[in-house]
Order: structure tokens, then C-alpha cells, then sequence
């Protein structure tokens, strides 16, 4: 047999096998498009990186974006916008600012960023409607989704603080201790190349997102951050809105997440944050202000909880920090469809609590 009918033969199986090998995936998309296409539906991701700076203290949202796009949360197409600084909504504000203007910077994650609704439904834009009745306002969104307070206290000192603001409030939720996805030496990095591809790739091939998700993923990340979200089933289960027992199973269950704020531990970073908010006030004379979000377990349950407002709440009369607890406000409204999830606010709740949430803040600035 000569060299050149040698190497033909091998040419053709190696054809051979690569078709093989398309064919079954081809085979096994498929199988994975008929069994996941109704729980997988087919919609444009919301931008993880690709709406993202990763920086050393965390995300920042990249300036001058303007993405329409559809959100899972709200299950809507949104519009959605940032300045030059990287704050939402295209209004740029002056670094100069005028001396009869009221300037609110609102710090906080996607409870209060709100990517998922149209700017002007989100509650701080509701904020600035109302104060504006009365007087000149400007209301910043300097939040950031998936975020913690440490990362928050940072966008406040590497951008808010140019804004010159005269209140600097924290829309604080329950998993400020923490951003939601853990801290960076809880699981093997990804690079943000990695990641942004992969959320392009899972939008056209079913079996490379079951793939993804239970493996890939899970060789990266530790056991205890793997299982971040093994507490829905529970929560969705419903149980807890009349079971106590139930009730604290979810909390527990959700350790790695709003769950982290009945965990003692969680605390001395929450304080160091709010001590070193304090500071910044203190440093560059702006007043510093709290305002906390329940989770939805709390509004809805039959038994009253507040244990992580408490908590802070005594850290506030104790520092003489303003502070606004939601739980009570929203809880007289707990009969009505006020959420998304289990912590957004659908835009029937941000008219529930814009307006105690403004009278709070003109209280703040007199």
C-alpha cells in the first residue's frame, strides 16, 4: 500500500469520525430541545459581563450603556440605560452642583437598581417625583446587581462621592453581607472571557447549558456555593407562609444568600460597613441614610419576623443613623401582588413604598 493511498485512508476516517461525532450531537440537541425547550425558554440573556466593569471591589455597570432587552425577573422587554459615569439612566449630572439642588445618591444591588423595570417605574425615579413637588431634586441610581454593602461603600468612594451628594442612601437587603454569589475565595475564578461566552453559546444550544450548569459549573465551584439555590424548592413549595418550622428551613436553607442576615456571623461586616458610610459622611458632609427591604417570606408570612431589622435598627438609634424599616409599610399590603420573586419589587410595590420612602429622605435633609 503506498504513502498517498495511506494517508487517504486515515483522512477518511478521521471524516468518518467527526461526522460521527456531529451526527450525535446533532442526535443529543435534539433530545435536549425536545425535553427542556418549555423549562429553558429561548430569550436574550440579561448582560452579565457584557453590562459589567469587574473591577477590584467588585461590578461596576459600564457607562453609556443602551441595551433593550428582555428581563426574566419582570418577564419584559426593557430599555435600559447609563450615563458617563456608569449611574442608570442617560441624564448626566453636573460635578458642580447647584447650590438650591437636593442631590440623593442611591446605593444599593438589583433591589434597587430594578434593571427589570422601566427607569420611570423604579422607586427611586418615583422618589424624585414626589420630592420634586416641592423643591429642586436629583435622584442618582448608583446601584449595581449582585453586589454587597463592601462593594457599595466602594462605588460610593470611587464615583458617587464626585456627585457631591448632600444624602447618600442604602437601599440595604438582606444578603449585604455578601454579594449573592459569594465572595471571590469561595470558588475557583472564571475569567470573564469564560463566562460572557458561555452565556452567548446557551442561547442557541440546549445541550451545552445542561451541560454547563451541571458540571462545568460545578467543578468550579465549592459544594456549599453549588447548592446556593437549593432553598426554592421550599420556598416555592409555600409551606412557610403558615408553618414556622417551614419558614426556617427556607431561612437556613438560603445561608448563602438573604438567609446570611439571621446568621449572627453576618453582622460585624454589615456594621463595619455602615461604620465606614459614617465616615465618608462625616469626610465629605453628606448624610447618610438606611433603608431596608424585607424579604418577601417576611411580608407574606402569618407570623411576624424582623429579626435582621432589629439588628440594624439598633445599630442605627445606637450611631444615630436615619433608618427606614419597609417590613411594617409593606406588610399592610401583604394581600397584594407587590413582587416578582422572592425580593423584587414589581412596580405596584415601588408606588407602595416610594412615597414613606420620600417623606423619610425629607426628613433626612432638613
Amino acid at each position: 500500500m503506498t504513502g498517498t493511498n495511506l494517508g487517504r485512508q486515515w483522512l477518511f476516517r478521521v471524516a468518518a469520525v467527526m461526522l460521527a461525532v456531529v451526527v450525535t450531537l446533532a442526535v443529543m440537541e435534539l433530545v435536549a430541545w425536545a425535553v427542556l425547550h418549555k423549562e429553558w425558554p429561548r430569550q436574550p440573556a440579561m448582560p452579565t459581563v457584557a453590562g459589567n466593569v469587574l473591577t477590584g471591589h467588585g461590578a461596576r455597570l459600564k457607562p453609556n450603556l443602551d441595551l433593550t432587552q428582555w428581563f426574566i425577573i419582570s418577564n419584559q422587554v426593557v430599555n435600559f440605560q447609563t450615563n458617563s459615569m456608569g449611574f442608570r439612566g442617560k441624564r448626566e449630572f453636573s460635578l458642580t452642583k447647584p447650590a438650591d439642588v437636593l442631590r440623593i445618591l442611591f446605593l444599593g444591588d438589583s433591589v434597587t437598581l430594578e434593571a427589570f423595570l422601566p427607569e420611570a417605574e423604579t422607586f427611586p425615579a418615583m422618589v424624585e417625583k414626589i420630592l420634586s413637588a416641592t423643591r429642586k431634586v436629583e435622584v442618582i441610581n448608583a446601584a449595581v446587581s449582585g453586589i454587597g454593602l463592601r462593594e457599595e461603600v466602594y462605588i460610593l468612594k470611587d464615583t458617587g462621592l464626585k456627585m457631591h451628594p448632600d444624602v447618600v442612601v442604602v437601599g440595604f437587603y438582606m444578603n449585604d453581607s455578601r454579594p449573592p454569589w459569594g465572595f471571590e475565595k469561595e470558588y475557583y475564578t472564571l475569567p470573564p472571557w469564560l463566562m460572557e461566552s458561555s452565556k452567548v453559546i446557551e442561547q442557541y444550544s440546549y445541550l451545552y447549558k445542561w451541560v454547563w450548569k451541571r458540571l462545568l459549573v460545578h467543578r468550579f465551584m465549592r459544594k456549599n456555593l453549588a447548592s446556593i439555590w437549593d432553598w426554592t424548592a421550599d420556598y416555592n413549595a409555600g409551606k412557610w407562609r403558615t408553618d414556622q418550622a417551614a419558614y426556617q428551613k427556607v431561612i437556613k436553607g438560603a445561608k448563602l444568600d438573604f438567609g446570611s442576615a439571621w446568621d449572627e456571623n453576618s453582622w460585624p461586616v454589615i456594621y463595619s460597613g455602615m461604620d465606614r458610610l459614617q465616615e465618608l459622611g462625616k469626610k465629605y458632609n453628606f448624610k447618610p441614610a438606611v433603608v431596608i427591604f424585607p424579604v418577601t417570606m417576611q411580608v407574606r408570612a402569618d407570623f411576624y419576623d424582623d429579626f435582621p431589622q432589629q439588628k440594624l435598627l439598633g445599630y442605627c438609634r445606637a450611631h444615630d443613623l436615619p433608618c427606614l424599616d419597609l417590613l411594617p409599610i409593606l406588610r399592610a399590603h401583604k394581600d397584594e401582588d407587590l413582587y416578582f420573586d422572592m425580593c423584587h419589587l414589581k412596580a405596584l410595590g415601588d408606588q407602595v413604598v416610594a412615597p414613606p420612602i420620600a417623606d423619610f429622605l425629607r426628613q433626612v435633609a432638613r
